[in-house]
């Protein structure tokens, strides 16, 4: 029997093949399908690429072009205000004074500014860098350079001498300045400040020494680590034969627009309870404001005055002693004795002085050709009058002072001198030379006499108008001094126009409310002069100490007078707060022997700039001489730049971002 073989099926082979050739067909073609795509990614990011680097390059490059220009816009100002620096230091006469013939702006500081207009100008090294820069017009139309402003201080190097006041022209510039580089950029910056010039002439002063009335401020004693300055805004020169005290202040803190020096090496800065002392503020301390030049450090002291007797003097005599004119002065001043005051002074009642009888004690005479009585002494011959300064109070007193009179022409000067409840009333009527005492007429009115020749002097302010004068002496304490009173259009003010008052005293001095001038003489914003014021001026002198009061415990309290408490036999006179004072304004200035604690929250100075060597109050005392004050050499002349603000103010020439 045979086996069977059963054979695959040739249809299914078949079958079987074909589809397995459908499976493989089903792929073909998708490898290129993937390179094409690859490669249409990589071609897509290769542009991606090269345009990213251009952009960056486009951008690098403009870049380049715009800091180019602008460091060639800010190194063409540089160089602008360089050449205006230059120039003016060449234009000014550091050998005269004023060192400029007018405080305009001399024409050629303005040339260097404008030489490089009209085309674009390189410096640097050849092919080191391409920039370039020319000056165009500034923004409104403004000036390259300003008119100046002019002050007079003292030359710290020669500080008491008059005839060589330190010269200071500030003048405002503006220069604005396009730079370029390369293509077509181009930047635009201007830049503001001020050119400040400043000389001396060296030159001897003339006249004798000037009244001590002409410091902002002076401090004789002030030691290291004492204690802070009371901050505020100060005017005028400031000087202490020791080293300036300042505090961490911000809110105020100190601003200072005059000379400001010390015979000091060091200054100490004060901050949380410690002290620093070094010629420079420690990092972090709030920096006063200082004027150009800073703080003078190591300059020769001042000696000041001694005493007050001269005053004492001048009230019987209208000269007081002669000024001290080389140091150590070679004489004292001897007080007045008992009987010299007694041969010319009485009380309105006729009694003479008497040292053990308070009172108040006018130099006045009968007969000798007076009708009636006359203000003075008789001559040695009876045939006139000598001058007599003023009035003479024994022993403790009070006085207010009060600007009187009906207006216009009819100006008078009142003085209500209180002892013991008795009050005094002094009326100076400068129009009618007639002083009224208690309802009293005398013929005449105080007048001031030259201590060295004995001739009449007649001072006049910088309007031109004459101050007429008057002293008042206490031989003691003067246990109040006010003046100004009233509230609005109602104040009465101290001192009247036209009126120059010293008031001085053996003893303390303590003022116990506000004494103003009938009219500023100065601005109390910029401390400049108030033309044709006609003001009148006050000085207070005391060898004792200077008490300020104001009207109630910490309110503000406002003094126009030069006040000097110095000169005393310990050397400690100073200024003092009974009380506690809000802010404390004086429109004038102040010394002292030695600088005391006080309790001020603020105090601002604004020096009254018609003090100098030609004006002060009357019989005011003058200051000593230093050893350094003949010969003083020119101070060689000087141009420090301050630049102020600065910014881009246009691209491409059209002036705006």
């Amino acid at each position: 029997m045979k086996s069977r073989y059963n054979k695959p099926s040739t249809t299914n082979g078949r079958q079987i093949s074909v589809l397995a050739n459908d499976r493989r067909s089903g792929t073909r073609g998708v490898a290129l399908i993937i390179t094409l795509i690859l490669l249409l990614l990589l071609s897509a990011a290769s542009v991606a690429i090269v345009l990213l680097v251009s952009s960056d390059t486009m951008i690098n490059g403009f870049y380049r072009n715009y800091r180019g220009s602008f460091y060639a816009a800010d190194s063409g100002a540089n160089v602008v205000v360089e050449s205006m620096k230059a120039a003016l230091l060449a234009a000014g006469n550091g050998a005269a004074g004023p060192p400029f013939a007018s405080t305009a702006a001399p024409a050629s500081v303005t040339s260097a500014a404008t030489a490089y207009q009209g085309a674009y100008y390189t410096f640097g090294d050849t092919n080191s860098w391409n920039g370039k820069f020319t000056v165009i017009a500034n923004p409104g139309g403004a000036p390259v350079l300003g008119t100046a402003q002019v002050t007079q201080n003292k030359n710290l190097a020669d500080p008491k001498n008059p005839a060589d006041p330190l010269w200071t022209y500030a003048y405002p510039y503006t220069v604005t300045v396009r730079g370029t580089s390369n293509g077509t950029e181009g930047e635009e910056v201007t830049e503001t400040g001020w050119l400040t010039f400043s000389s001396a002439t060296g030159a001897v002063g003339a006249g004798g020494p000037p009244s001590f009335s002409d410091w902002g401020a002076f401090i004789t004693n002030y030691t290291a680590c004492q204690g802070p300055l009371v901050p505020g805004n100060m005017t005028g020169p400031f000087f202490t034969d020791g080293q300036w005290n300042f505090g961490n202040f911000s809110s105020p803190g100190y601003t200072f627009t005059g000379s400001i020096g010390q015979a000091g090496s060091k200054a100490s800065w004060i901050s949380g309870g410690s002290c620093t002392n070094s010629a420079t503020p420690p990092a972090g301390f709030k920096v006063p404001s200082f004027p150009a030049g800073g703080l003078a450090l190591n300059v020769p002291p001042i000696t000041p005055p001694t005493d007050a007797w001269s005053q004492a003097q001048a009230v019987i005599d209208g000269k007081g002693a002669v000024p001290c004119t080389v140091n150590p002065c070679s004489t004292s001043t001897p007080a007045p004795t008992p009987a010299a005051l007694a041969a010319v002074l009485q009380t309105i009642g006729g009694a003479p002085y008497s040292a053990s009888t308070n009172g108040v004690y006018i130099p006045f005479y009968t007969g000798h050709g007076c009708l009636t009585r006359c203000f003075g002494s008789p001559n040695s011959t009876g045939t006139g009058s000598n001058a007599a300064g003023g009035f003479f109070v024994q022993g403790d007193a009070s006085i207010k002072l009060i600007a009187t009179g009906g207006g216009g022409s009819d100006l008078t000067q009142t003085y209500k001198i209180t002892q013991s409840g008795t009050t005094t009333t002094i009326v100076v009527d400068n129009i009618n030379n007639t002083t009224t005492v208690n309802g009293v007429v005398i013929q005449g009115v105080p007048a001031q006499l030259n201590p060295t020749t004995g001739l009449p002097m007649t001072e006049t302010d910088p309007s031109g108008a004459v101050v007429n004068p008057t002293l008042i002496y206490v031989n003691g304490n003067i246990t109040g001094l006010t003046g100004t009173y009233g509230s609005g259009s109602s104040i009465i003010p101290a001192i009247q126009d036209d009126t120059g008052v010293t008031i001085a005293a053996s003893g303390d001095v303590s003022i116990t409310g506000d004494i103003t001038y009938a009219h500023l003489p100065v601005s109390m914003t910029t401390d400049a002069p108030v033309a044709n014021a006609n003001s009148g001026v006050l000085g207070v002198y005391t060898n004792g100490n200077i008490n300020l009061s104001a009207h109630s415990n910490g309110g503000n309290l406002t003094v126009d007078a030069s006040l000097a408490a110095i000169g005393g036999a310990t050397g400690n006179s100073g200024f003092a707060t009974p009380g506690s004072i809000g802010t404390w304004t004086i429109v004038g200035g102040r010394s002292e022997d030695h600088a005391h604690s006080v309790n001020i929250g603020a105090g601002n100075t604004v020096f009254d700039t018609r003090f100098g060597p030609t004006f002060g109050p009357p019989w005011f005392p003058t200051g000593v001489p230093t050893a350094a004050a003949p010969g003083i050499p020119a101070t060689p002349p000087q141009v420090i730049v301050t630049r102020g603000a600065w910014g881009e103010v246009g691209r491409n020439g059209n002036g705006n971002y």
